[in-house]
């Protein structure tokens, strides 16, 4: 094991670990600390909010088997099985598995907290606000009324009437909520990172197409996701793209920075084992330059890298 490792884990770990429950309570108390998401008005003869409501196709579970628990169990097993084996990856450590992980859950917490700044910050109504609210403006009356019906007035004092709709109270506090997809996000955070870590473990069998083969079932179980949301008529298409759009990104950015931190790690590794070699061979041998000067190794291992 490297001598970092030796030297700093604990304060690194308990470090990364502070920051990310930090990131987790701000996100599962967003409400809290932003307030209720912006109310938006409308337009009684807007079509695009005329759908029916439709229950989830992909459920809020099976969200989270696909988004988070199953790619986080791949990245385990997978970087667990590549500690282990040296003929396939030179750094045969456990140290890669804590680094992805950290930087996996890093990143989920993080896509979480940018689609739910836009989902208050925008407030926009869901497909099926008709059929969810059932607004009633402050007079009493309703789009439903001649006065109001087919009208081009942009009404923004208004009350939902769940009494009439039948919604719960999580129904009508999610239609004002519909930008970006949160499922789409999630989906697609989760399962592009494992397609881009596959892509640059190059496992399982470098050279053939069966990696290519898996990363493309990633990524078509994520559009899957994506679709399910306009087919229920839970988000427009925008939404599912804002939200694809997100988490994809999130997931390249994410896993360029831990690539970026293992190449770190791997050439402070080879330094620290430049120095050791160096205190131990024939001082003569040492001036007669056949050993690798360290700051040279540290360079050259970020070059080839």
């Amino acid at each position: 094991m490297s001598s970092i490792l030796r030297l700093r884990p604990n304060m690194r770990i308990w470090v990364d670990l502070v920051l990310l429950a930090l990131l987790i309570v701000l996100v599962e108390n967003f409400g809290a600390f932003w307030g209720p998401p912006t109310k938006r008005g409308f337009f009684c003869d807007d079509e695009s909010l005329m759908y029916p409501y439709h229950e989830n196709t992909v459920s809020s579970t099976l969200l989270h088997w696909l988004g988070l628990y199953l790619p986080l169990i791949s990245l385990v097993v997978l970087e667990s099985f590549l500690s282990h084996r040296k003929d396939i990856v030179p750094w045969a450590t456990p140290w890669p598995v804590y680094n992805t992980v950290r930087w996996f859950l890093y990143g989920y917490v993080f896509n979480d907290l940018l689609k739910l700044i836009g989902k208050h910050a925008i407030g926009r109504l869901r497909p099926h606000f008709f059929a969810v609210c059932s607004p009633q403006f402050l007079d009493g009356s309703s789009c439903s009324d001649e006065s109001r019906g087919g009208g081009l007035k942009y009404h923004t004092d208004y009350e939902c009437q769940p009494n009439l709709s039948q919604a719960t109270e999580e129904m009508i506090r999610d239609v004002h909520v519909s930008f970006p997809s949160g499922h789409s996000a999630m989906a697609f955070y989760g399962l592009v990172f494992v397609a881009l870590h596959l892509r640059r473990r190059r496992w399982p069998l470098s050279g053939s197409l069966l990696s290519p083969v898996l990363q493309l079932a990633c990524v078509a179980l994520a559009w899957f996701v994506a679709l399910s949301r306009v087919m229920d008529y839970k988000h427009h298409w925008s939404d599912v793209a804002a939200g694809s759009l997100l988490g994809a990104g999130s997931a390249f950015v994410v896993i360029r920075a831990a690539a970026s931190e293992e190449l770190q790690w791997r050439c402070q590794d080879s330094l620290a084992s430049a120095k050791q070699a160096a205190a131990v061979v024939d001082g003569a041998a040492v001036k007669g330059g056949q050993q690798m000067p360290p700051d040279l190794s540290l360079v050259t291992c970020q070059i080839s890298n």
